[in-house]
């Protein structure tokens, strides 16, 4: 049976050997600092330090799944570094606020992230970056059709 299928030339495969890389290197990253902090939570934070206040459903929403969110709110939240708070005008809703914790974390992370980025990203244009984007766009807009 000839089949033509390479692995190694797969976007799928290629996509999750670089996500599973920039995981582990975050990781790294965050330990070298003293934190238990996984990239789902960083991406979190980082929404929530530059949309303070925003509602917990939309942050299901924005990363595809609420009950998973609801879990990484709470373990964020005991380790202090968001708050999360009823909604004043819809008590079915919670907003959610960075700490000064969290706001302390998301400060001394970005230098470090910023560094990292530039070793590994050194040899990349700005023109490879919006090809890259715009490859990458396209391939998630066609898997949520």
């Amino acid at each position: 049976m000839e089949n033509d299928f390479e692995l190694e030339n797969s976007y799928a495969y290629l996509i999750y050997r670089t996500v599973r890389a920039l995981r582990k290197q975050f990781m790294r990253l965050a330990m070298e600092q003293g934190l238990e902090l996984f990239p789902e939570q960083w991406f979190v934070l980082v929404k929530i330090i530059k949309q303070p206040g925003c509602s917990q459903s939309d942050l299901g929403r924005d990363f595809d799944d609420r009950p998973s969110m609801a879990r990484a709110l709470r373990n964020m939240e005991k380790k202090a570094w968001i708050k999360i708070i009823p909604d004043p005008d819809d008590r079915r809703k919670h907003k959610v606020f960075p700490t000064k914790k969290g706001i302390e974390l998301y400060t001394s992370l970005v230098p470090e992230i910023e560094k990292e980025r530039s070793r590994m990203f050194k040899k990349l244009t700005k023109q490879d970056f919006y090809n890259f984007k715009r490859i990458i766009d396209e391939i998630y807009d066609q898997s949520v059709d």
